[in-house]
């Protein structure tokens, strides 16, 4: 950043515009926690604006970033960050932000200095509007405007010389919940205090955590709830669409859950730990006897109606958890060799003169279950019998 002297002003930017796209980065604050109540879209387009002016003040460092500077925010460079790509969702979404974003406020910790002790430091907490003024013009609606207000330019503009994280917008864009952006956003933010480590360990009581996602106490109260319909599927979105991969485990005082420990890694310095896309999200089938039915679907398993089994995605954070549930390769589930040797075409087909139709089914279960030769060379007509490509 250029340096100016203190009585000497800054010429105002006008203007800033970028085209950011994927490849683009945005610098904010670590005094800023968060905006509250926005939708994952609100937020991207904030993320953007704010890249947006990091590129402007990068690009004219003679020149101030205000109130009055509009920032530009292209319709089809925004929709093309928001994944939209038909004319007009792009301008339904725009106008659901123009609606919204306006009234948002923004969350941020700011340390002052105690009275008493001027070595010692105070949060404070703040709550501040964003955003000064929003223009979208009705006729043309190529661009959002934005100016800031000047309460929060400090957290995204002239950070030179301050405590600062910068994010790649790949992947802030490519989560989908404000909740997994929030927690991504705070593992890379303390990246810093763990010396460029492999991995690490990041401690959070459970309390913490929710405050940091913005959940009320009411909501997902209990920790089953909050495990399963927040924290795993955070944890999921973020292993899947990030640079980093966490695990967790609980810590406990008696029985209740108090926290949350968390291991972060860095995929980059992984080569092993492969994100798998979406495209290559594959199921994985698990063989649960019937008294686990409850404990996997408590851990997040989903059943198939038409395969009849249990599964969890390849890409799924707890997948280590099912461990105990893998079927063989090359083997049925269960549930799928039941349906088999029950079938009258199957016992047709496969049953033997003098074996009673007991043993018949115990011994074509067990093979069905532990013999993928016999499951190989008997393939076509097992997929025929069920009806469906079971191997």
């Amino acid at each position: 950043m250029a340096t100016v002297d203190e009585n000497e002003k800054l010429d105002y930017l006008p203007y800033c515009i970028g085209n950011i796209r994927h490849n683009g980065v945005v610098s904010t604050s670590n005094r800023l926690i968060r905006p509250i109540e926005l939708s994952s879209n609100e937020y991207k387009a904030l993320l953007y604006a704010m890249a947006v002016a990091n590129y402007g003040e990068k690009n004219n460092q003679d020149k101030e970033i205000t109130e009055q500077t509009y920032i530009y925010l292209h319709k089809h460079d925004l929709g093309e960050l928001l994944g939209l790509d038909k004319k007009n969702s792009i301008n339904v979404a725009i106008d659901r932000i123009y609606k919204e974003l306006s009234s948002r406020v923004a969350h941020f910790v700011i340390e002052d200095s105690s009275e008493e002790n001027k070595k010692k430091v105070k949060k404070v907490h703040s709550v501040v509007p964003i955003i000064r003024e929003l223009r979208w013009e009705d006729d043309a609606k190529n661009a959002l405007q934005i100016r800031f207000t000047s309460e929060v330019l400090p957290y995204f503009t002239r950070l030179a010389s301050g405590n600062f994280t910068t994010y790649q917008l790949k992947h802030l864009f490519a989560l989908e919940t404000v909740t997994s952006m929030s927690l991504y956003s705070y593992f890379i933010k303390n990246e810093f205090k763990f010396n460029q480590q492999v991995s690490y360990d990041v401690e959070l009581s459970l309390d913490n955590l929710r405050a940091l996602l913005d959940l009320s106490e009411s909501k997902y109260d209990r920790w089953v709830d909050f495990r399963r319909y927040v924290l795993d599927k955070i944890i999921q979105e973020i292993n899947t669409c990030t640079e980093l991969y966490l695990e967790y485990e609980t810590i406990k005082k008696g029985r209740p859950v108090v926290g949350v420990l968390f291991k972060v890694t860095n995929k980059s310095s992984r080569p092993e730990m492969k994100t798998i896309s979406a495209s290559e999200q594959t199921k994985v089938y698990l063989d649960v006897p019937f008294n686990d039915n409850n404990l996997v679907k408590e851990l997040g398993a989903k059943f198939d109606i038409e395969m009849r089994a249990w599964y969890v995605y390849n890409n799924d954070s707890n997948l280590p958890d099912f461990k105990k549930w893998f079927k063989k390769d090359g083997c049925l589930t269960d549930s799928q060799a039941n349906a088999i040797v029950n079938d009258i075409l199957f016992q047709m087909d496969f049953a033997e003169a003098g074996t009673s139709m007991e043993e018949f089914k115990r011994e074509m279960k067990a093979k069905l279950k532990k013999d993928p030769e016999f499951v190989k060379k008997n393939r076509q007509r097992l997929n025929e019998i069920y009806g469906k490509e079971i191997i």
